[in-house]
């Protein structure tokens, strides 16, 4: 199973994860901020959808 995260502005998959990290690292890869629409990210603002693979 693996994880998508994706911008809640733009929609563009950020990150692909095979194993589940903390959110605040993936966003400090792109310094909180989105790296196709520049939209700010945030850990305290999120959703979780699951899809059946």
């Amino acid at each position: 199973m693996s994880v998508a995260v994706a911008c809640g502005k733009c929609g563009k998959t950020i990150a692909v994860m095979k194993m589940l990290k903390p959110l605040k690292d993936v966003m400090r890869q792109y310094d909180g901020k989105c790296p196709s629409c520049g939209f700010a990210l945030s850990s305290a603002e999120f959703t979780l959808d699951v899809e059946k693979g």
